[in-house]
C-alpha cells in the first residue's frame, strides 16, 4: 500500500522531487474535463461551453508549464554551424 501511495504521490512531484502545484492543477483540470465530458455524454444535461473551452485552456497552460519543467535544466549545447 505504501508503495502504491508513493507511486500515486510521484505525478506531483517536480524534478527536485517537491511538490508542484502547477501538476496539481493541471491533474485537476484534467479531472473536471474528463467528468464533464462523460457527464454530458451519458445525461441529457447540455455542458457549459465557455466553461469548457476555459478548462481545455488551462489544461494546455499547465501541460506547457509542467513540460518546461524538464527542459530547464538541461545543458546548453553551442551551435558548431555558427561563426
Amino acid at each position: 500500500m505504501k508503495a502504491l501511495i508513493k507511486w500515486f504521490a510521484g505525478f506531483f512531484e517536480d524534478q527536485k522531487g517537491s511538490a508542484s502545484s502547477k501538476r496539481a492543477v493541471l491533474y485537476w483540470a484534467m479531472g473536471l474535463v474528463t467528468y464533464m465530458v462523460v457527464k454530458n455524454a451519458t445525461t441529457e444535461i447540455a455542458m457549459n461551453m465557455e466553461i469548457f473551452w476555459g478548462l481545455i485552456g488551462l489544461v494546455i497552460v499547465g501541460l506547457g508549464l509542467a513540460t518546461s519543467e524538464f527542459f530547464k535544466n538541461l545543458p546548453a549545447t553551442k551551435n558548431k554551424n555558427v561563426d
